[in-house]
């Protein structure tokens, strides 16, 4: 008999508080992929837990996929990240139309573990999208691919991996839509192993390279732009839990923000508790006060840590409700988007200002790479570095309260 999610939940949790923690310092030090972990996650059936029952995966609520995120977040962002990325092409593939490749991808995946991955931004060191992406040539009874995308995260670990392009024609005729999954193995493509960041080290974001490699088009699936318009227009006209739990891959983001954040505010209450006075030696005051004593003890951290913890606190109740109403239709899409943008934003803010004030509360003896501290600031810069800035959030709701249409746009799609 299976775990029930609260068992799986603790049993995730155990891994990232123990083994995840006690690796991320190697992970992030040497860059590395964190192979171990995420093998250890693969034997909890959790690269399946997107995926119903009946495709062979755990098929559990968007809330306990959301705290499986938060919970590896708080262990090792890295690992987390780069399941996050596996999941949320996961969860894309089970909202595409049926076809044989998506099918025995989808299949294997739920029965076996295998992991995938996407490439969909402009590759590391690049700053032009127009040059990046995948152009698609029809050969007859193949797909021939060309191109480079980046920030295919979890492409260590990978299998399988997305590819989209339309496909070039010498005519006037709008180009169709190709969506490809090949093994990362096929011939012509490349992995570049190019990933080397401030942040977020270990969850091999690296470019990939198409050069000429061929795709049965049994295996792929062929959209005319035409239809695609439709299919969107559709969709963009009512809101649906099928379309909402789309969100689920920008809302599994931010609950790593939100493991992030409680590593770094565990880490400044049991600092502050042991910290004392400010220098070396017999310390000279003013008067017959007592010193400095601990930092636990000074007015400016205790401030400094409610402001921590409102934000925190505020931040989980957010987020839960949010997860919680996924299966609730919104009056209609922009409802839903003006309501995931808020999401969004006060997660953000909340990472900004956790992750500042750890550091102002701890001060410069927790920000040494001797302490895991420093590690978890890069990694939630990691996060506030994503395609969601801050200010065009508070933008974007500004817009929408005065009643104009808006777009959340980001790492998990539009």
């Amino acid at each position: 008999m299976g775990m029930t999610e609260q068992e799986l939940i603790a049993a995730v949790s155990e891994l990232s508080r123990t083994k995840f923690a006690s690796r991320a310092r190697d992970v992030d030090e040497k860059g590395r992929f964190p192979t171990e972990n995420i093998a250890e996650l693969k034997e909890l059936g959790i690269p399946g837990m997107a995926l119903a029952k009946d495709l062979g995966g755990l098929g559990v609520s968007p809330t306990t996929q959301i705290r499986i995120m938060e919970e590896i977040g708080y262990g090792d962002a890295s690992t987390a990240v780069a399941l996050n990325m596996h999941v949320l092409g996961a969860d894309f593939l089970s909202f595409m139309p049926p076809f044989p490749r998506r099918n025995a991808v989808l299949e294997d995946i739920g029965k076996n573990g295998a992991l995938m991955c996407g490439p969909a931004s402009v590759p590391t060191g690049e700053l032009d999208n127009r040059k990046a992406g995948f152009r698609m040539r029809d050969d007859g009874d193949h797909i021939v691919i060309n191109g480079k995308a980046g920030f295919a995260s979890m492409s260590e670990g990978a299998k399988y991996t997305i590819m989209a392009g339309l496909i070039e024609r010498d005519d006037d005729q709008e180009p169709d839509l190709a969506l490809t999954l090949p093994e990362l193995s096929t011939p012509g493509i490349k992995l570049l192993y190019n990933w080397d960041a401030l942040g977020l080290r270990g969850t091999a974001s690296h470019d990939i390279v198409a050069e000429e490699a061929r795709i049965p088009k049994s295996e792929t699936l062929i959209i005319p732009q035409a239809m695609l318009r439709v299919i969107i227009q559709a969709q963009g006209s009512v809101s649906t839990p099928m379309t909402q739990n789309r969100a689920k891959g920008g809302l599994g983001i931010a609950a790593i923000w939100l493991g992030l954040a409680q590593a770094a505010f565990d880490f400044t209450i049991d600092y502050v508790k042991h910290r004392h006075g400010y220098l070396a030696g017999p310390t000279i005051t003013i008067g017959t006060g007592p010193g400095p004593g601990f930092r636990s003890d000074q007015a400016w951290a205790q401030f400094g840590i409610g402001n921590m913890e409102h934000w925190l606190e505020t931040a989980r109740i957010v987020l839960y409700d949010t997860v919680r109403r996924l299966d609730e239709p919104f009056p209609d899409p922009q409802a839903f988007t003006r309501h995931i943008s808020r999401t969004v934003y006060h997660l953000r803010r909340m990472s900004e200002e956790v992750s500042q004030g750890a550091m102002k509360v701890c001060g410069a003896h927790a920000y040494v790479k001797a302490r895991e501290l420093e590690r978890i600031f890069r990694d939630m810069v990691g996060g506030n570095v994503m395609a969601w800035k801050t200010d065009e959030l508070l933008l974007s709701l500004g817009q929408g309260a005065l009643g104009m249409p808006i777009t959340f746009v980001g790492p998990a799609g539009t």
